[in-house]
């Protein structure tokens, strides 16, 4: 197939997505405005920064409902002394900005394409784009970031992996000493609450299934393909995979890491050790000089 064709091919996806992405941004905007479920999750977050004692006291999937580290609680201690509207607009603009910076390898054009099918991520306020954020940084020399997903998800945090299989064992002390600082520092400000999170995980383990078990190794089999070929753009899904709760469309926000990770420079593993062939000196006879 020539060039020109397959560039015309291209073209007319991304024109057909055009209506597709539309339909989906309004109707997702109409169930979340009259399902009252705007800035359901964000609100989660904006009254545990504001009131510790809410931590914990509601169960997943309850409106309200607190289910990370203390530490990210603490962590958004200064934006949860602003009223909500006023917390939900910075919430909505850092997610929007985040977003924008991360598809922007497509072009406006394509990014614009695009967005609309993650705008239920946008609506609800969860932490998913930042998930998408903090992974592509933590390839682009900032391996600590990974302590986003641990103190929060927890299992995402998986996609460390990467780095182990990689012997890139300076990112993975860099990632495991920024996630030991942040909850060292939040178990000194607040012990008993840290006993209350355990506790809490260990209560509600049981009530994602075994699926939960399931996805988390095929994750881990995803990063560990993804190492050992290069492929950074993999732990994307991979990261979504091993999420503890999935449901409805917010957790594909971090797909919007693939743009990104797409640019990341990863030699495939098998190549990374091999000793280098050098080439042999040409042994050939050198004819005789004419001495005449």
């Amino acid at each position: 197939m020539s060039s020109e064709r397959l560039e015309t091919l291209r073209r007319a996806f991304w024109v057909a997505l055009v209506p597709g992405a539309a339909l989906f941004l309004v109707m997702q905007v109409w169930v979340h405005v009259h399902g009252g479920m705007l800035g359901a999750d964000s609100h989660a977050y904006w009254l545990a920064a504001r009131d510790p004692q809410s931590w914990y006291t509601r169960p997943p999937a309850y409106r309200d409902a607190y289910l990370y580290s203390p530490a990210f609680a603490q962590l958004l201690w200064p934006l949860g002394q602003l009223p909500w509207r006023v917390f939900e607009v910075v919430w909505a603009a850092g997610q929007v900005a985040l977003l924008t910076w991360l598809l922007a390898p497509l072009g406006w054009r394509r990014g614009l394409t695009l967005a609309p099918f993650l705008v239920a991520e946008l609506l609800l306020g969860n932490v998913y784009v930042f998930l998408a954020g903090a992974l592509v940084l933590s390839l682009r020399r900032a391996p600590g970031a990974l302590a986003l997903p641990l103190l929060t998800k927890v299992a995402p945090g998986v996609v460390g992996v990467w780095f182990v299989a990689r012997r890139e064992w300076r990112a993975v002390l860099q990632a495991a000493a920024a996630t030991a600082a942040i909850a060292l520092v939040s178990v000194a400000l607040a012990p008993h609450a840290w006993l209350d999170w355990v506790q809490f995980l260990a209560r509600t383990a049981g009530g994602h299934g075994g699926s939960v078990g399931l996805r988390l190794l095929v994750a881990l089999g995803v990063c560990l393909f993804a190492a050992r070929g290069g492929r950074a753009w993999l732990l994307a899904p991979a990261l979504i995979l091993a999420c503890p709760v999935l449901g409805g469309y917010g957790p594909l926000a971090v797909l919007a890491a693939v743009p990104r990770l797409l640019r990341v420079q990863a030699a495939p593993l098998r190549g990374r050790h091999r000793v280098r062939r050098v080439a042999a000196p040409d042994l050939a006879p050198v004819p005789p000089r004419n001495l005449a």
